[in-house]
């Protein structure tokens, strides 16, 4: 990719401890850098079809563009979780890619980690589907370690 292609240059991840704490990072960044800012993405209000949550914002720092990911560790544990599988498995996880089940797996658990986070109960259907998909996902990752 030609780096005047690029949408950032640079960037940066904070894992704070919750989603509290996300805000109030992103609300000090917003008012401190309020003339740099130039674009911004909830993905915590609203998740990538992926199930990928974080907070984006993009600052301009020197005529560059430099992204900085807040994140909590949750969020961060199934976005490195993902990252991973994408890398290991060479699917496109991470973009939304892959096969209709195991990016529903990983949807599905997105969605249960956030439930946790917030402090409310998954749905029942959540948790059954969730079952229902776990042993047939053996099948990505034990068919790759064959190929190893």
């Amino acid at each position: 990719m030609r780096l005047s292609a690029m949408q950032d240059i640079g960037g940066l991840r904070a894992v704070l401890p919750g989603q509290e704490d996300v805000d109030a990072v992103a609300d000090r960044l917003r008012r401190n850098w309020r003339t740099r800012l130039v674009d911004e993405y909830d993905y915590v209000r609203e998740p990538k079809e992926s199930g990928y949550r974080a907070v984006h914002l993009v600052v301009m720092q020197d005529e560059r563009r430099i992204e900085i990911q807040l994140r909590t560790p949750w969020q961060d544990m199934w976005a490195q979780s993902a990252e991973e599988d994408t890398a290991r498995l060479g699917l496109g996880l991470k973009f939304g890619l892959g096969p209709d089940d195991l990016r529903e797996y990983y949807r599905l658990s997105a969605d249960v980690l956030a439930a946790r986070e917030e402090g409310r109960l998954v749905e029942e259907g959540v948790i059954e589907r969730l079952a229902k998909l776990h042993p047939e996902m053996r099948r990505y990752f034990t068919h790759h370690r064959h190929e190893s």
